[in-house]
């Protein structure tokens, strides 16, 4: 495996984290959003 390779491994991990996260909260919020009608007006739904 060469430094490159390494480099390109520690990134996508960090993505794939960072996805992970990122979807936790859009979930999080989503159910914020269906649990209070007067929001849900407001909000764009993610898909």
């Amino acid at each position: 495996m060469t430094k490159q390779d390494k480099t390109h491994r520690v990134m996508f991990t960090l993505t794939d984290k960072a996805i992970a996260k990122l979807d936790q909260l859009v979930a999080k919020k989503q159910q914020e959003v269906n649990q209070n009608p007067d929001l849900a007006k407001y909000h764009v739904r993610v898909t």
